[in-house]
């Protein structure tokens, strides 16, 4: 009997799918625990990030003050500086100090004295 075909069962077998249910269902658990912890780390990353998130909007709304502060510093310095000599004006009082040489000038004290000590040497000499 070598051709003889193996014979189909065409009634439902229980236990078959008692244990194929059994199966479907450890696998749904098993994916609901799965999806718990999905849910748990998720909602844990969020509130990280969300604290992450302000603690940024609040170092950046302190650098924009910050910004402000040294920008008016800045503007202040500037209208400080506009002020203050040029290059060529500072030239020209240069050239003007080298012209008239102000360590040579003497005070009225010295000239006072210097003529008391001719005044004296010559009335020394006179004598």
């Amino acid at each position: 009997m070598a051709g003889k075909k193996p014979e189909v069962e065409t009634g439902f077998d229980l236990s078959k799918i008692y244990v194929w249910i059994r199966g479907v269902e450890s696998k749904t658990y098993n994916l609901r625990r799965e999806l718990d912890v999905l849910k748990n780390d998720n909602a844990k990353k969020y509130d990280k990030l969300s604290k992450e998130i302000k603690a940024i909007n609040s170092d950046l709304i302190e650098l924009k003050r910050e910004k402000e502060r040294l920008d008016g510093k800045m503007d202040r310095i500037i209208s400080e500086l506009k002020l203050t000599a040029g290059k060529d004006e500072v030239m020209t009082m240069k050239k003007y100090i080298n012209l008239w040489n102000p360590l040579t000038f003497v005070t009225q004290r010295d000239v006072e004295r210097l003529v008391e000590q001719k005044l004296a040497e010559k009335s020394k000499k006179e004598k």
